[in-house]
C-alpha cells in the first residue's frame, strides 16, 4: 500500500505505510494521476460554487460571528425557503443562550395608497459562501432582486433591494419587534433602535445611487409602534435602489455600539463592502487544499455530476468556516472563541458555559480548519478542554471521545510542545473517566450500566493518539499506561458485544447481562463495523466484523445498505477498509460520499433514501464530504499530516476481500 514520493515514507497511526506530504505543494492520486494541490486554488472564486437548485440552504453568516441569517427552527430544525414576505430572519448566540430574531426585516410591494402591500407571488434564492442572492416577482410586472451579506465578525448586514418597476409603486418594509423593551426613532442618528434588554440592534435605510451603490439619505421616516414598524419608501418608474444595514450589539457593550457598526456599513460604497465580504472567504476557499480528481467512479453517479461534487466539497469548507465564532464580551465564564456544531441549527447542548460546542461535532472541526488556521485552532481547543472537571467529565451531552486526536493533529499542524503539555493533563482525565463511562449520556439517556461499542472503538481511536502525545512529552511510563489499556478492554468488548454466537450487538448491559433495553433496542450497524478500524483487535473478532460488514454491505443500494451514516462512524469505518486492502474500499466511500451530497442539506446524519437527518445544518455530513472526497482522491489526514495511498485493486463493485 506504499508509493514512492519525494522518498519519504512513513507509518501511520496503525503502522500502514504511507506517503508524508510534507515537502510537496501536490501529490498525485494513484488512481487518477491527477494531482491534489495540498496549497489549495490561488483562482478560486466562491461564484463558481453558486447555487439556486437548494432553496433550503438559505443560511449565511460570516467566520467568527455571533449570528446568521435563516436559522433552522427550534426542536425540528426545518429550515423554510425564504418567504412571500422576503424576510429577513436572524438567529445566533448570546452569552449561554440561543437568540431568535424572526422577521427583523419584511419586504413587500404597494400601490400608492394600499395600506398594507402585497407579497411577492414567486422567489427564489441563491446561496453563494458570501451571501444569499434573491429574486422575487409581483403582481404588476413588478420584479425584485437583492443580496444579503454580513460585513464583519460583529454581525452587521447589509439587505441590498433593487426594485424594477412600469410605474410608480412603493417599497413597503417592516418588521416585528415583539418581545423586545420596545423601539425608537432617532432622529439625530438617522436610524431605528430596538432595545431587547441584554442585546440591542439598530436599522439604517439609506438610498443607493451609482454603479458603486454609494448611500444616500433617504426623506421617509418609519412608524414605530408597540410590536412592529413600517417604513414606506417610493418607487419611481424603473429601477430603484435602496439598502437596510443591521447592526447588532451585547448589552455589555453598549446600545450605542449597534449604532456605531450599522453607521459604519455605509462609509463607503455597498459594492465595496460586499466585494470586501467575497475576498475573506475567497482568501479562506484558496487555501483550502484541492483535489484532482472530481466526480463519483465506479458506481453509478446517479446524478452527481463533478461539478456538483467540486460545489459540495467547497461548500462544505465555507459551512465550516462560517461556523467559527470569536469569544462573546458578554460571556465573562468563556472567554475562548467556539467552533459551533452548525450556527444555522442553533444546537446549544454543550457544556453549560459553551453550549454552542459539542463534544464530538467541535472536535472534528477544529482538525480540519486547523488546515486553514491552526493557532485559532489551538486556542478554541485549549478553551474546550478547561470545561474539563476534576473527574474527568466534559459537561453537556457526552459524546464519543475523539479528543486526544484533534490534540495530535494539532500539534503536527502547528508544533507547540508547551501547549500539547499543558492540556494533556485534562486529555487524561478526561480519557479515564471515559473508560468508565463508555455510553452516551443525554437528558433521558444516562445508565451508568449501559456499554456502547460506538464509544469504546472511539476510545481505543483516541488512547492511540494518547499514546503518541505520551511518546511526544517523553512520559515513557503513560506512554506505557495508554498501550496497556488495549487489550483488557478488546477483554471487555469481547464479552459485551460478541459473547452471542449469533449476533454482533451495539449494546451491553451490565446489571442484566442482556444487549438491550427499553430505551437502546436498536442496533445501528454503522456503529458496530466501526470495530473495523482497531488494527490490534484479536483475528478472531475481526472475523466476525468482517462478516457482519458483508453482511450489510450492498454497493446498489442508498449508502451502501446501511440504515445511516454519521462522519465520525463512517471515516472510523473506511479507516478499517483500507488498512486491511478490503477491495470494496473505494466503492464504500464513494457510494457514502455521493448519497451524503445526495442527501442536500448539511445534516447530522444520513438516513437511507438519502435523507439529510437529525440537527440541520450541522457539520458532520459537511465533513464527511470534505474527509472522503480526500479518501477518495487517495488522501488521509487523520494524523494530522496529509498521507497519500493505494486502494488495493480488484473489484470495486462487489465482494468483500482481504489481503
Amino acid at each position: 500500500m506504499t508509493i514512492l514520493l519525494n522518498n519519504r515514507v512513513a507509518k501511520d497511526l496503525h503502522g500502514a505505510a504511507m506517503i508524508v506530504c510534507l515537502a510537496s505543494a501536490s501529490v498525485a492520486s494513484a488512481q487518477t494521476g491527477r494531482a491534489t494541490e495540498l496549497s489549495g486554488d490561488a483562482a478560486f472564486d466562491s461564484d463558481s460554487i453558486a447555487s439556486s437548485e437548494n432553496q433550503l440552504r438559505c443560511w449565511v453568516s460570516y467566520p467568527g460571528a455571533r449570528l446568521c441569517l435563516n436559522p433552522a427552527a427550534p426542536k425540528t430544525f426545518v429550515t423554510e425557503p425564504l418567504g412571500a414576505d422576503l424576510p429577513l430572519n436572524v438567529g445566533g448566540f448570546l452569552g449561554t443562550g440561543v437568540l431568535r430574531l424572526p422577521k427583523v426585516l419584511s419586504v413587500r410591494i404597494a400601490d400608492n395608497g394600499n395600506s398594507e402591500g402585497q407579497p411577492s407571488v414567486t422567489r427564489k434564492t441563491t446561496w453563494y459562501p458570501y451571501k444569499l442572492g434573491i429574486e422575487a416577482a409581483y403582481a404588476g410586472d413588478v420584479t425584485l432582486s437583492g443580496q444579503d451579506f454580513f460585513l464583519d465578525a460583529q454581525s452587521t448586514l447589509v439587505r441590498v433591494l433593487t426594485v424594477n418597476s412600469p410605474g410608480k409603486r412603493e417599497v413597503v418594509l417592516g418588521g416585528t419587534i415583539k418581545g423586545s423593551k420596545g423601539a425608537r426613532w432617532d432622529e439625530a442618528k438617522r436610524v431605528l433602535r430596538v432595545d431587547g434588554g441584554t442585546y440591542s440592534y439598530a436599522l439604517c435605510f439609506v438610498g443607493l445611487k451609482g454603479g458603486q451603490l454609494s448611500p444616500e439619505k433617504l426623506q421617509a421616516i418609519p412608524v414605530v409602534g408597540a410590536e412592529s414598524w413600517s417604513l414606506r419608501i417610493p418607487v419611481a418608474a424603473g429601477a430603484t435602489r435602496v439598502a437596510v444595514g443591521f447592526g447588532f450589539s451585547a448589552a455589555c457593550e453598549g446600545d450605542d455600539r449597534a449604532v456605531v457598526r450599522v453607521q459604519k456599513a455605509f462609509d463607503r460604497p455597498v459594492s465595496m463592502s460586499l466585494a470586501a465580504t467575497k475576498a475573506v472567504m475567497d482568501g479562506l476557499l484558496r487555501d483550502v487544499p484541492k483535489p484532482g480528481d472530481w466526480g463519483i467512479h465506479g458506481i453509478n453517479p446517479l446524478g452527481v455530476t463533478p461539478q456538483q461534487h467540486r460545489q459540495a466539497y467547497y461548500a462544505a469548507w465555507a459551512f465550516l468556516c462560517l461556523n467559527f465564532m470569536d469569544v462573546q464580551p458578554e460571556n465573562r465564564e468563556y472567554p475562548y472563541p467556539q467552533m459551533t456544531v452548525g450556527k444555522p441549527s442553533l444546537w446549544a447542548e454543550g457544556e453549560k458555559t459553551c453550549p454552542a460546542t459539542c463534544g464530538w461535532e467541535s472536535f472534528l472541526s477544529l482538525q480540519w480548519f486547523s488546515l486553514l488556521n491552526p493557532a485559532t485552532a489551538w486556542t478554541t481547543y485549549e478553551g474546550i478542554m478547561t470545561r474539563v472537571n476534576a473527574d474527568g467529565m466534559l459537561g453537556g451531552e457526552s459524546l464519543p471521545s475523539r479528543k486526544a486526536q484533534t490534540a495530535w493533529i494539532l500539534y503536527q499542524r502547528k508544533p507547540d510542545l508547551e501547549k500539547l503539555q499543558a492540556v494533556y493533563p485534562a486529555i487524561k482525565q478526561y480519557l479515564l473517566w471515559r473508560e468508565r463511562n463508555l455510553r452516551w449520556m443525554y437528558p433521558g439517556n444516562d445508565d451508568p450500566c449501559e456499554r456502547d461499542m460506538e464509544f469504546a472503538v472511539s476510545w481505543l481511536f483516541d488512547i492511540g493518539y494518547a499514546e503518541k502525545i505520551a511518546t511526544a512529552l517523553k512520559l515513557e511510563a503513560d506512554q506505557r499506561f495508554w498501550h496497556s489499556k488495549r487489550v483488557p478492554l478488546m477483554g471487555d468488548m469481547r464479552k459485551w458485544f460478541f459473547a452471542d454466537p449469533a449476533k454482533l450487538h451495539q449494546f451491553y448491559f451490565t446489571n442484566t447481562g442482556l444487549n438491550n433495553d427499553k430505551r437502546r433496542d436498536k442496533d445501528v450497524s454503522e456503529m458496530i463495523t466501526t470495530a473495523l478500524s482497531i488494527q490490534d483487535m484479536p483475528e478472531d473478532l475481526h472475523a466476525r466484523v468482517e462478516g457482519y460488514f458483508k453482511a450489510v454491505y450492498n454497493p446498489m443500494a442508498s449508502i451502501a445498505g446501511f440504515e445511516s451514516s454519521k462522519h465520525a462512524d463512517a471515516n472510523l469505518t473506511a479507516y478499517g477498509l483500507i488498512d486491511h486492502e478490503a477491495v470494496v474500499a473505494k466503492s464504500y466511500i464513494q457510494t457514502i460520499l455521493r448519497d451524503v451530497i445526495r442527501a442536500g442539506d448539511f445534516a447530522e446524519v444520513t438516513r437511507t433514501g438519502p435523507v439529510a437527518d437529525g440537527v440541520k445544518p450541522s457539520v458532520f455530513n459537511a465533513l464527511t464530504i470534505i474527509e472522503f472526497t480526500w479518501l477518495m482522491n487517495g488522501m488521509r489526514f487523520e494524523s494530522g499530516v496529509p498521507v497519500a495511498f493505494e486502494f488495493p485493486k480488484g473489484d470495486t463493485n462487489g465482494k468483500l476481500s482481504l489481503k
